[in-house]
């Protein structure tokens, strides 16, 4: 009975494929996926879909698309994007009809869709450079996306590298959301490399409020950092069923367990798994899976043209529930106590930091010539004695002189070795100073010392009159430079 109402479905698909093939912007097998997707107005399912299937739309707007359908409504969601389009079958021909009024894009790659009681949310996802932490919904009365006011944001999304699974739960008084994994940029914006916070997440749709379970356990993480790829995801009542290495899981989030099928189920689903995929050696086809019901269906993509599937079910009597173990655990290791203890006393422990880094950081100022190798002094004063010109060498050379003696440079001996001795007052000082400025300059630049080489003081007796020294500090190193 099941073969001939597929073989109707195939039928009808392909009739509505010829019909459409001149006039219609969407592809054949898009056409005929939408159909079958169509022909079912009971059961409601979600999966993702590669840039195969773009349903006429510009590749370079979106990573992928979700496929959502809630009972009889079939929606496409491009991913990268905040458009929202309905399918139609109207007089045998498949359509597909926008629905929202985005303007703005490129801030939900990788996000999730799903329908909760008749209503459209989204969560997480990435782009512009930040991790998206908001739950939104799509509004049919404004044809926007709006926000839905948490608690607090939690940072996450779900592309084939990152082990962050999302389940929720809506056949319940108290509706929820389950999220396996929240990440951050712990370098931003230096390094835009994640990390995670390994932890359990749960919404409640009631109150509003994020919560956080439990740290997830090794074993899930172990198993599901395995799982290759997001195309064999189910949610069925309240079991989230995900594939890794050819192994079937199913997760209660509620009761927080997982565990596999029966050995004989298992054997059955990878039979039927490889009868479809295993001729994909060089991976030129596109796979993907989801449930109608208890039906399960394996489809592929063959060309970018041939759309064929082997439907087979997924039997729920069927878990082993002997070996099922923790998705997460409330017991603290060492350092999530320390952890917990920090973020309690953060005030107290900021304020300390702060004081200690000053401290640290003025000890590094008083020891940083102590600490730099004489090899790396002496080739970057050699540096700074080689950018200046012949009249600050000999500047540098008198006062170098004067200071062995206890002395200062008077300005009518810096004027006259620069030879401005016969100017008017105002060209003199303006001359003197911006000689020293450059000596400066370069002595900074090169040695990477922050106190200036040439300083100035008031004359002892005649204040209106400054005399010129070398900073004692450098006496060594500018003695080397002379002699050598």
């Amino acid at each position: 009975m099941k073969k001939c109402i597929a073989i109707i479905l195939l039928l009808i698909g392909v009739n509505n494929i010829n019909a459409q093939k001149e006039s219609n912007p969407l592809k054949k097998h898009e056409i005929k996926l939408l159909t079958f997707l169509l022909s079912d107005t009971i059961n409601s399912t979600s999966f993702i879909l590669s840039n195969s299937f773009n349903f006429g739309l510009d590749n370079t707007l979106f990573t992928n698309s979700t496929i959502l359908k809630n009972k009889k409504d079939v929606y496409i969601q491009p991913l990268g994007t905040g458009r929202l389009y309905k399918a139609l079958l109207q007089d045998g021909k498949v359509t597909v009809n926008r629905l929202d009024l985005t303007t703005h894009s490129g801030t939900n790659f990788y996000a999730q869709n799903f329908f909760m009681k008749d209503t459209l949310f989204q969560i997480g996802g990435i782009g512009f450079w930040q991790i998206r932490g908001i739950l939104t919904y799509y509004s049919p009365q404004t044809h926007q996306w709006e926000l839905v006011q948490t608690n607090k944001a939690l940072q996450t999304y779900f592309d084939d590298q990152k082990d962050a699974a999302m389940h929720f739960e809506e056949n319940r008084k108290d509706p929820k959301l389950y999220v396996t994994n929240s990440y951050y940029y712990p370098n931003y914006p230096s390094s835009f490399e994640t990390a995670s916070t390994d932890s359990c997440y749960v919404y409640d749709f009631n109150t509003r409020t994020w919560s956080t379970l439990g740290k997830i356990t090794p074993e899930f993480k172990k198993i599901f950092s395995l799982k290759h790829s997001h195309d064999f995801e189910l949610r069925i009542n309240n079991l989230y069923i995900f594939e890794s290495q050819l192994e079937f899981y199913w997760v209660d989030f509620s009761a927080n367990k997982m565990g596999t099928f029966n050995t004989q189920e298992i054997n059955k689903l990878r039979e039927d798994w490889l009868s479809t995929y295993n001729n994909n050696k060089r991976g030129m086809e596109v796979d993907f899976q989801f449930n109608l019901g208890n039906a399960l269906y394996f489809m592929k993509l063959v060309n970018e043209d041939s759309l064929t599937w082997n439907q087979s079910t997924l039997n729920l009597k069927e878990l082993n529930f002997k070996n099922a173990f923790p998705i997460y655990t409330n017991q603290q290791t060492f350092w999530e106590f320390v952890n917990a203890f920090m973020s309690r006393n953060k005030s107290a422990l900021l304020i300390s930091l702060i004081f200690i880094c000053i401290g640290f950081f003025i000890w590094v100022i008083f020891n940083k010539r102590k600490k730099m190798p004489k090899e790396v002094v002496t080739y970057m004063y050699q540096n700074f004695f080689n950018s200046i010109s012949i009249v600050e060498k000999e500047l540098i050379q008198v006062l170098y002189q004067s200071n062995l003696k206890g002395e200062e440079v008077s300005t009518k001996i810096i004027n006259k070795i620069i030879g401005v001795q016969h100017k008017d007052t105002l060209t003199q000082n303006k001359s003197r100073s911006d000689h020293f400025i450059k000596i400066n300059q370069k002595f900074k630049m090169a040695t990477q010392n922050t106190e200036p080489l040439v300083i100035k003081n008031r004359d002892k007796v005649d204040k209106r009159q400054y005399n010129y020294d070398l900073n004692n500090l450098y006496i060594m190193e500018i003695e080397k430079l002379l002699k050598g």
